[in-house]
């Protein structure tokens, strides 16, 4: 590996422990070098906080303060140059007199989207661009996509049988999974901004949507209702977390729950999504049920899907949606076969 891509991969790596915390905003490593020993890191803070770079340089120890403007700051997303909720990267590089800047990817923002690059270019910085661009896009891969798709990164989930069976066909609740898998499935809901449901998972399985079976934030809880009024008894009503039902029908705003009308019954997934970008959720995880999956895949509006195979068997019941797609990873959990593939 040459010596750009060891420092960035280490900026890679640290900002992987901001990623749900910055949400929807992407989260950064930068990494401050001198005569190739790292003098500084930081990541992005958790949204409406400072930024990798403003961490990085804030970090530098008092004795190495000179050193900044002979050093190389790394950094894994194109510094900002506007004013958001912090004021712009590029001004703080061009104030301490960092020579060097090296990027891995530009940013999709149409309020940088190279102005941030240009700026240090104005100013004398040497700029090296792409270095681990692949892998920096895949790290903020929620981010892109709220910019380049205008709706938030979309994960399919479900458990089958190996015989590709999702539920009995009486849609009651049968767990087709174990335990280590299912605390699998809260550390992913606990990686993403929102979880969505249809009303007939809400009635069948009662969920509560939330993560408990591991340390981490809940996502937001979103429903479609199209069909018939819920109980408000249900679990998902019951206030712990936000949640939002997408309904037809009436319902009186709470803390925690709101009631958000759909206009349009033949395009709710649409609008559903279009009011998620605005609302700037940038990742959602869709759980069910069958009918909810195979609308998002029958519109092609997945980005990846995982899928959990357990070793209960069913007789007979409702077929598992299918997929077309890249197999990417492939790895068992207690004789349950998880695959994740991604819609290219």
């Amino acid at each position: 590996m040459m010596l750009h891509e060891i420092y960035m991969q280490r900026c890679l790596d640290i900002a992987r422990r901001g990623l749900r915390s910055a949400a929807p905003n992407p989260s950064v490593g930068a990494v401050l070098v001198y005569k190739n020993k790292i003098i500084a890191e930081g990541f992005t803070s958790p949204y409406g906080g400072a930024h990798a770079e403003v961490n990085c340089i804030n970090n530098v120890k008092e004795e190495d303060k000179n050193l900044i403007s002979k050093s190389s700051l790394y950094v894994s997303l194109e510094p900002c140059s506007h004013f958001g909720k912090t004021p712009p990267c590029s001004k703080l590089i061009i104030k301490n007199k960092i020579p060097r800047v090296i990027i891995a990817t530009r940013d999709p923002n149409p309020l940088v989207a190279g102005n941030g690059i240009a700026e240090l270019k104005n100013h004398g910085i040497d700029v090296i661009e792409s270095v681990l661009e692949d892998k920096a896009r895949e790290q903020n891969k929620r981010f892109f996509c709220l910019f380049t798709k205008k709706r938030p990164y979309i994960i399919l989930k479900w458990a089958q049988t190996k015989q590709a069976l999702f539920s009995p066909n009486s849609n009651e609740q049968f767990w087709i999974t174990n335990k280590r898998t299912k605390a699998l499935v809260h550390q992913w809901r606990s990686e993403e901004m929102a979880i969505l449901v249809g009303e007939k998972t809400v009635l069948a399985d009662k969920p509560r949507l939330n993560v408990r079976l591991v340390k981490g934030e809940n996502p937001v809880r979103i429903v479609i209702n199209t069909d018939k009024e819920l109980d408000t008894n249900l679990p998902i009503f019951n206030g712990e977390i936000p949640s939002w039902i997408y309904s037809k029908f009436k319902g009186t705003n709470k803390e925690n729950l709101e009631f958000i009308p759909i206009k349009n019954a033949d395009n709710v997934l649409d609008e559903i999504l279009k009011d998620l970008y605005e609302r700037q959720i940038s990742s959602l995880i869709v759980e069910g049920g069958a009918f909810t999956l195979a609308k998002f895949i029958e519109q092609g509006l997945w980005d990846e899907a995982r899928i959990l195979i357990g070793e209960k068997e069913l007789k007979e019941g409702i077929a598992a949606p299918k997929i077309k797609g890249k197999l990417c990873e492939e790895f068992q959990i207690s004789g349950d076969l998880i695959q994740v593939y991604k819609n290219e």
